[in-house]
């Protein structure tokens, strides 16, 4: 049985930038790997009440106030060192980016295409046809839509379909959430601060290392870094 799980990101500056992030798993990994992310949030003083997730990375008003943003980057590179020290443990993930003007009506149309391009085509042996899929909770997009969307693909793929597409509110419960907001957010991040022109036209070369915006783009860069299999796509219009 494989575990996907999906999370869509965009950006507050670039309007138009619209990106669907997508972590996937065995099933058989993946309570090790949930036990082992929520213990290590616990261990490094995170609150099991708040979310843990991309958005509250290089944040100190956001997410859990006892953990300053040092320790949050530290916990993020050992959050995806989990999908590292054992290969069978890892978790693939694949991102897509594109321009959009209509999130919902993209997400609908690209999401199926990421799935595709998941998925190991089944071979019905066992309980391998069987897949899970939760998309983060959106209110302009319902778990019966998704599903509509995904069903030719689980078709085409030979895939039986876990009862129905759930749609969570993200939570410290959510880990396979955590885990692709946490890279979606990662991606996105050096996309649009490398393309911010204006922000390195602007800056003194004396000054360069120590601007906020720069540090976040080297720190996202390094845990990337720490990914070993991720798949960009882009959708050109």
């Amino acid at each position: 049985m494989w575990f996907a799980f999906i999370d869509e990101t965009s950006d507050a500056k670039f309007k138009n930038y619209f990106g669907i992030s997508l972590a996937l798993v065995n099933s058989s990994f993946y309570p090790g790997i949930k036990h082992d992310a929520q213990e290590l949030l616990m261990n490094k003083g995170w609150d099991p009440k708040i979310e843990f997730k991309g958005s509250c990375l290089f944040s100190a008003t956001k997410g859990c106030p006892n953990v300053n943003v040092e320790n949050r980057i530290e916990l993020a590179a050992d959050l995806l060192n989990l999908n590292v020290a054992n290969k069978n443990r890892r978790m693939k993930f694949y991102f897509v980016r594109m321009d959009s003007t209509n999130q919902k009506r993209d997400y609908l149309k690209i999401l199926p295409l990421l799935l595709k391009k998941a998925l190991p085509h089944s071979d019905k042996k066992g309980d391998k046809d069987l897949l899970s899929v939760t998309c983060d909770y959106r209110s302009d997009i319902s778990a019966s839509e998704f599903q509509s969307v995904l069903d030719p693909v689980l078709r085409e793929k030979n895939y039986i379909l876990f009862e129905q597409v759930s749609t969570p509110a993200s939570s410290f419960q959510t880990i396979g959430l955590l885990y692709a907001d946490i890279v979606g957010y990662l991606v996105a991040r050096v996309d649009n601060i490398s393309r911010d022109s204006e922000l390195f036209e602007n800056i003194p070369k004396e000054l360069f290392e120590d601007n906020a915006k720069v540090r976040k783009l080297q720190s996202s860069k390094d845990l990337i870094s720490l990914i070993k299999q991720l798949s960009l796509f882009e959708v050109k219009k």
